[in-house]
């Protein structure tokens, strides 16, 4: 949907390995709850990482209060990661893409909402 609508495409591995390492030099030994609907991808892509744990993935309701009870979050692009770490109340990292036209959870619109706890990490 993101390449088609917006000629922008979801975060890969780099962004998030860059925003695990921004979070692990700000923070002593922090612990990270990953949430997903592609529970095969997040566990063949982070499931050796130790400080890292997996959401049980049972209904989205249960992700989302686990993960509005974290400090900080890292979150992709979409309104359940929004939500998530807006929740959450802490500092969120977000993926600063590039689109073609106005994205809800873009830069500018983060910037325009003067949600100053939203911090952009480039995706590259």
């Amino acid at each position: 949907m993101e390449k088609q609508q917006y000629d922008s495409k979801l975060p890969e591995y780099p962004y998030f390995h860059k925003a695990i390492s921004y979070y692990r030099n700000k923070f002593p030994k922090p612990l990270f709850v990953i949430a997903s609907d592609d529970r095969t991808y997040i566990e063949n892509t982070f499931g050796k990482i130790k400080d890292i744990v997996f959401a049980p993935g049972k209904s989205k309701e249960q992700d989302l209060a686990i993960l509005a009870s974290c400090d900080h979050s890292i979150i992709s692009v979409g309104s359940f990661g929004f939500w998530a770490g807006y929740l959450t109340g802490g500092e969120v990292v977000y993926p600063d893409i590039y689109v073609n036209s106005v994205y809800p959870f873009s830069r500018p619109i983060y910037e325009l909402s003067q949600l100053d706890f939203f911090t952009p990490l480039p995706v590259s």
